[in-house]
């Protein structure tokens, strides 16, 4: 997963698992801190964008993909650097 820091949004793109039939679990939150759910996306999507958080926090985000009830793959997490 790679992240683009625009300040005032930031994108995330992925590549979807080959195989995965799952929908995507976008989860983020400050630094530091618990990580709440953003967005659940169709199978397939391979990018997000996240707007209106605070400009001055580092945020980290990580992105799964729902195989079945009882298994997840999940990215390893990436993380804004603004400070």
């Amino acid at each position: 997963m790679t992240l683009r820091d625009n300040r005032d949004s930031i994108a995330l793109n992925w590549t979807y698992p080959t195989g995965g039939e799952g929908p995507v679990i976008i989860a983020g939150g400050r630094t530091g801190q618990a990580h709440n759910i953003f967005a659940t996306l169709p199978a397939g999507t391979t990018s997000f964008v996240i707007y209106a958080l605070n400009r001055t926090n580092d945020f980290c985000f990580t992105v799964a993909v729902a195989w079945s009830t009882d298994t997840v793959a999940r990215s390893k997490q990436v993380c804004t650097r603004r400070r």
